[in-house]
């Protein structure tokens, strides 16, 4: 009976051992491939992104009252990224915007920075931007300029009707000269001027300023372009704004871009808080945040309570002018 006893206690004991060994390489085993697993996953997000490489060239139309300020935000954008370059061609929107319908530009335009809404319309009509990089980025005002010896004073638009001859860009083709148009008719003198016109903003400034200059009195330019040549020229008037319609700058992506990535980046670029520090440096102003609802609520209450803040003033001092 004792030796049956001891035969079954060797079993029992000999299959405890087997199983544990069984066991303990299992979770040897389980605990090896997690650890694989672990060191796997650990090599793939210890792997640096690469990150991608932007390079030019850029070809941009640009407006031409934009000719001072747009290369000095390339250059502040090259900065992080030396290996854009750019090619710019400055000129009347309306007449850049022909070109790239027609496709006469030598090369492919990556970027279109207009002034005025028309230009872009027309592009956008045609299908000839990239969806989605559409923006309005600057607003900008209208001067009315005299050259820098100039006697003649001016304080109202209709005070132009005393030069014998008035600049302002061709209205077929410069939106300066279509809000310059505005403007006149606004003020009562449309059609009453005897105006010379300018292949674009900047070619009007020239007109005024020129050391030749014998019989043009005034001119209309944007007050960016003013601002660049107050050596010769000197800004006589700065019309109201509600004389003309809103002077917007917008940029966007072509198709026809040949360098897509970093058109998009720079596109982008033209609208952060860098580049419009530049921009504001130049005379140029950002297009103001439109107003939310709660923003409007917002303002009301302050406006409510200034006015109750205002009329507990007014009958204080009343009570204490009765006393």
């Amino acid at each position: 009976m004792l030796g049956a006893r001891f035969v079954i206690s060797k079993i029992v004991v000999t299959r405890t051992l087997t199983y544990q060994k069984y066991f303990m390489k299992t979770r040897y085993k389980l605990a090896l491939a997690t650890a694989s697993i672990a060191l796997g996953f650990g090599v793939i997000q210890a792997k640096p992104a690469e990150a991608a490489t932007l390079s030019g060239p850029v070809y941009i139309y640009a407006a031409a009252s934009l000719t001072d300020t747009l290369p000095q935000v390339e250059e502040l954008y090259r900065q992080s990224n030396p290996d854009v370059t750019f090619m710019n061609t400055f000129g009347a929107s309306g007449a850049l915007a022909t070109q790239i319908l027609a496709g006469t530009n030598p090369n492919p335009v990556d970027i279109f920075f207009s002034v005025s809404q028309a230009p872009l319309d027309r592009l956008q009509s045609a299908n000839k931007l990239i969806e989605g990089t559409r923006q309005d980025i600057l607003n900008n005002t209208l001067a009315i300029i005299t050259p820098i010896n100039s006697t003649l004073r001016i304080s109202s638009v209709q005070d132009l009707l005393q030069a014998r001859q008035v600049a302002i860009g061709d209205p077929a083709s410069v939106p300066a000269g279509v809000f310059a148009q505005q403007l006149f008719a606004n003020s009562g003198i449309s059609g009453r001027l005897n105006l010379v016109l300018g292949t674009d903003v900047r070619d009007v400034l020239n007109k005024v300023s020129s050391d030749t200059n014998d019989s043009i009195d005034a001119g209309v330019v944007y007050t960016t372009d003013a601002l660049t040549a107050l050596d010769k020229v000197k800004i006589a008037y700065t019309p109201p704004i509600n004389l003309y319609s809103p002077i917007v700058y917008g940029s966007a992506v072509l198709r026809q871009t040949q360098n897509p990535d970093a058109a998009r980046d720079f596109n982008s670029f033209l609208g952060s808080s860098q580049a419009l520090g530049v921009f504001q440096v130049s005379g140029f102003s950002p297009i103001p945040e439109p107003m939310t609802t709660g923003g409007s609520i917002a303002v009301g209450i302050v406006g409510l309570m200034m006015k109750r803040k205002v009329t507990v003033k007014a009958k204080a001092k009343a009570k204490a002018a009765v006393d």
